[in-house]
């Protein structure tokens, strides 16, 4: 019986993000241990609704509520740095967010930025395949799927 060099895949986990904008800027988190930025959102838990957990992690992010949400995308991610760790799959879903009271976020765990969109290309914005869509003005009704090989 052979073994495989590598772990196995995990997944597919899902995950939510927003896509919050205020005065021509978008919404950015940093965890204080990492480097990079990222939509402000988090994974779905088990038995959570995919609404539900996105307003709970934008609630957690910013101390303020969603005023309106709308489906954007669906993102697949896939990151395998190591072969000793197992593949890392998931799907994010990515909302149109309005926040009520967008001016009055803020964090305590985070760092919240808003940036405009020539400054998205300034900062490590992860995931890459999010990054390269925003940079490029890629995101469009059109396309709401975003394989990992695109």
């Amino acid at each position: 019986m052979m073994t495989s060099s590598t772990a196995p895949a995990l997944g597919p986990l899902v995950a939510v993000y927003g896509l919050v904008g205020h005065d021509e800027r978008l919404l950015l988190v940093r965890d204080r241990d990492a480097s990079a930025f990222r939509l402000p959102g988090g994974r779905v838990r088990p038995g959570e609704s995919v609404e539900d957990a996105l307003r709970r992690s934008l609630r957690e992010q910013t101390n303020v509520d969603v005023a309106y949400l709308d489906f954007c995308a669906t993102v697949e991610l896939r990151d395998h740095d190591s072969p000793d760790e197992p593949v890392l799959y998931e799907l994010a879903l990515l909302f149109d967010v309005t926040l009520a009271g967008p001016e009055g976020a803020w964090a305590s765990e985070h760092e919240l930025r808003w940036l405009a969109e020539a400054d998205l290309h300034q900062i490590e914005l992860r995931p890459a395949v999010i990054a390269k869509r925003l940079r490029s003005d890629a995101l469009t009704v059109e396309r709401p799927w975003w394989p990992h090989h695109s």
